[in-house]
């Protein structure tokens, strides 16, 4: 069997030989869907992931009672891209019939003033949004390697997902021993802890006969942390994450107003919330890895209320261009800038409020704006 070296990347040659007997055929081909996965595996960690799983498609159906007890207890809140592709969700073989297996790939992120403010005239923006958009990083990465898979397979179509599918990450996650999910909902690795990300790549490949280490069994034991930490008590059971109290659903998926009533436990999040990854022990002493070390955005955690406040829509783009914050929208960004402000405590915000509510001609916005007002004169006078 000879090898070569096509495009940078490692090949092998023909596998099958006419003259084998059926038995052999058999034992070729189990060899040959070994050196497939075993390829995904190389060039995944030639590629910057950390952990390459798979799992048949088939046994998702088997792990989704709890997500579907979850969805018709309303949990899923007004997220409508997720309620108008449930069933897929659920059994990814009503839209992929062939679909054989799902290869699982899990890279880390960064930490970055993940809990806290740099100072009291910067809100916080959750950890994963302060470097260049994931969905494009480990995209096109991942694209990459389906393009060089289909090259040398044709018989098999890879196509891969980040987050841009009704597919089941955390699900296929768990079910393929790469990871558990966690208390928090987060899926979470032994070695890298919570602060990760996960890319799937579906195939009619079928790898079912070769089974990866397991890391699957939830290892939580009696810890609390991420409930008891949670500021809006959004985490209900084990692995239950109630989106109609979650931070990170109020300030990301909500596209209205938001409820008086939910204002004050937002705090001075921007974007998403990490309170509950923070406190987790296995965050502690995850190991650090460099895939998203040249995309970091420092500069996004500098960025004062009074510039996001008076943000033109060009000058947000040009800010925020290529990450996650962007598809956020400028209008909910200045939403959430006021609820930040009104929690903020600080007197000295009262003006930047002031001058926007005469500048703004946006009802809504005027109303959080008055609210934000309101709360600090009201701290004003308790003090």
């Amino acid at each position: 069997m000879k090898h070569r070296i096509d495009d940078g990347i490692f090949t092998w040659g023909t596998v099958f030989s006419t003259s084998l007997t059926n038995e052999n055929m058999q034992h070729e081909k189990t060899q040959s869907l070994s050196s497939i996965f075993a390829w995904w595996v190389t060039h995944a960690y030639l590629q910057g992931f950390s952990c390459v799983s798979h799992v048949r498609c088939e046994d998702v159906w088997k792990a989704t009672e709890g997500v579907w007890l979850w969805y018709h207890q309303n949990m899923a809140a007004e997220m409508d891209w997720w309620s108008s592709t449930k069933d897929v969700r659920m059994n990814m073989k009503k839209r992929w019939k062939d679909a054989e297996t799902a290869l699982i790939f899990l890279a880390q992120y960064p930490v970055l003033f993940s809990s806290t403010a740099i100072s009291p005239a910067r809100g916080k923006i959750s950890s994963y949004a302060l470097q260049t958009d994931y969905h494009r990083v480990m995209g096109r990465r991942l694209k990459r390697l389906c393009r060089w898979a289909r090259r040398r397979w044709s018989q098999f179509w890879f196509f891969p997902y980040v987050d841009t599918g009704p597919v089941p990450e955390k699900i296929l996650g768990q079910l393929s021993g790469i990871g558990w999910i966690g208390k928090h909902g987060n899926l979470i690795h032994p070695k890298f802890g919570s602060w990760v990300f996960l890319g799937i790549v579906l195939t009619n490949c079928a790898l079912e006969n070769i089974r990866p280490q397991a890391f699957g069994t939830i290892r939580c034991g009696t810890c609390q942390a991420c409930t008891d930490i949670c500021p809006t008590r959004a985490i209900r059971a084990p692995g239950v994450v109630d989106a109609r109290r979650c931070i990170s659903y109020w300030t990301i998926e909500h596209h209205g107003p938001i409820p008086p009533e939910v204002r004050k436990g937002i705090g001075t999040y921007l974007f998403g919330c990490d309170d509950c990854q923070v406190v987790c022990p296995w965050n502690r002493k995850a190991w650090n890895t460099d895939f998203f070390q040249t995309h970091i955005r420092y500069d996004l955690a500098l960025l004062s209320y009074d510039t996001l406040l008076f943000l033109t829509e060009d000058e947000f783009h040009t800010r925020f261009s290529g990450t996650p914050v962007l598809r956020l929208g400028l209008w909910r960004l200045k939403r959430n800038c006021l609820i930040a402000l009104g929690n903020s405590g600080q007197d000295s915000f009262r003006d930047i409020i002031r001058r926007f509510l005469e500048e703004t001609d946006d009802p809504i916005l005027y109303e959080h704006a008055q609210w934000a007002l309101k709360q600090l004169q009201n701290r004003s006078h308790e003090e």
